[in-house]
């Protein structure tokens, strides 16, 4: 009978094993971990100040751990049961700073690593990786000009401006988009530039898309793109894009020789007298002379607005016998005198010279000498002459448009 027994408790035990169903895996915790806001960078000028983690998880509990590149462990800490709360709703957040991990991080690339758990459930960790940087407090950008002039076309005024961003970082260049942004008047953003570490620096011609920005003020600034949104630095001082541009005028200053006279040097067997302003020679000498009979000292100022790159021109006006009656002498900054053989024009009536950089003084000022001598008949009458206005002939721009 116990044998029977035995043998029927056997066959059952056999069955139940045979039927019985296996263990159940555990379900994981639901847990998202990521970053729009990779970058930390603590210099004080209030943009990236802190990093963010976007944590998303229905977990009872979480506890997330800040490591370095080299593996060790920087910071760790339990998720509050405000950010559990915020986590369930797909909205919870940690922020990375010294006010968080108690010091400043050195630059290097760190992760976030965060295990969720929940009972009954099987624990979930997810990581992020976030930037620390150094550099210096983001600055406005430095532009090239205070105002420029794209319609223009003459040397001396800027034609286009220039911008260039300091301040800006590898890591920065790598895991964000900086560009560079015109601010008008009313706010609206009407030119922009991507820059990077080793292209800082953009030239703006005025335009957008082939048309000439208006008139007015404008100012730059960096604007940085990532998956956070979008952050700005600081303003450039105020600029101006004018649609003002230059022309060419020729004109002539012109006194009477006398107003330019400084000195009367040489005076033999002839008579000076001023009329009205003129200079009016009389040859006395019955002899042939060399020399000359009259030379006065003459001092000019050249227009401070001429345009540079053009010689000035000096006019002497009078009448004469002869066109060899009137000779040049210029006098160097240094006081050295260099006669002058080689005159655009010369006839009776006129003496034109350019005057080449050289004979021009620091202060704007040109010193010459005027010869005058009668080549006519020795001892014949009427032996005459006159200089009777002193010219100054120089190239300006003017401008048109304004």
């Amino acid at each position: 009978m116990r044998r029977f027994l035995q043998l029927v408790c056997a066959v059952a035990l056999g069955a139940s094993v045979l039927h019985a169903q296996p263990a159940r895996a555990l379900v994981p915790t639901w847990l998202s971990v990521g970053t729009s806001d990779p970058l930390l960078y603590e210099n004080g000028d209030g943009i990236w100040e802190s990093a963010t983690i976007d944590v998303g998880t229905d977990a009872e509990t979480a506890h997330w751990v800040l490591t370095s590149s080299g593996g060790q462990v920087v910071h760790e800490a339990d998720l509050t049961a405000e950010q559990l709360s915020l986590a369930q709703h797909g909205a919870g957040t940690i922020s990375v700073s010294s006010a968080t991990t108690g010091k400043v991080l050195s630059a290097g690339t760190y992760t976030v690593t965060v295990t969720a758990t929940s009972t009954g459930e099987e624990p979930s960790t997810r990581s992020a990786t976030i930037y620390v940087g150094t550099a210096p407090p983001l600055a406005a950008p430095a532009r090239s000009a205070s105002a420029f002039y794209p319609r223009d076309t003459l040397p001396g005024v800027a034609h286009t401006i220039a911008f260039r961003q300091g301040g800006l970082d590898a890591v920065v260049s790598e895991w964000a988009q900086p560009t560079i942004e015109v601010v008008g008047p009313d706010g609206e953003v009407v030119a922009w530039w991507y820059v990077d570490q080793d292209h800082s620096s953009e030239r703006w011609n005025g335009k957008w898309w082939d048309e000439l920005a208006p008139a007015g003020t404008y100012r730059v600034r960096l604007a940085v793109r990532d998956g956070h949104g979008t952050t700005y630095g600081p303003l450039s001082p105020p600029f101006t894009l004018s649609w003002g541009y230059r022309v060419q005028a020729t004109s002539t200053a012109t006194r009477t020789a006398n107003a330019t006279r400084t000195a009367t040097l040489t005076q033999r067997q002839a008579r000076l007298r001023i009329i009205d302003g003129s200079l009016r020679y009389r040859a006395f000498n019955t002899d042939w002379r060399r020399d000359p009979l009259v030379r006065t000292a003459h001092r000019v100022t050249l227009p401070r607005d001429r345009a540079a790159g053009y010689w000035p021109v000096l006019v002497v006006r009078g009448l004469r016998q002869y066109d060899v009656d009137l000779d040049l002498e210029m006098v160097t900054p240094e006081g050295d005198v260099r006669n002058i053989d080689v005159y655009s024009r010369v006839d009776t009536r006129s003496m034109i010279y350019p005057i080449p950089g050289r004979f021009i003084r620091s202060d704007g000022t040109v010193r010459f000498r005027l010869l005058w001598t009668s080549h006519g008949p020795t001892g014949a009458a009427g032996r005459v002459g006159r200089t009777d206005t002193i010219g100054i002939q120089t190239v300006r721009y003017v401008w048109r448009g304004l």
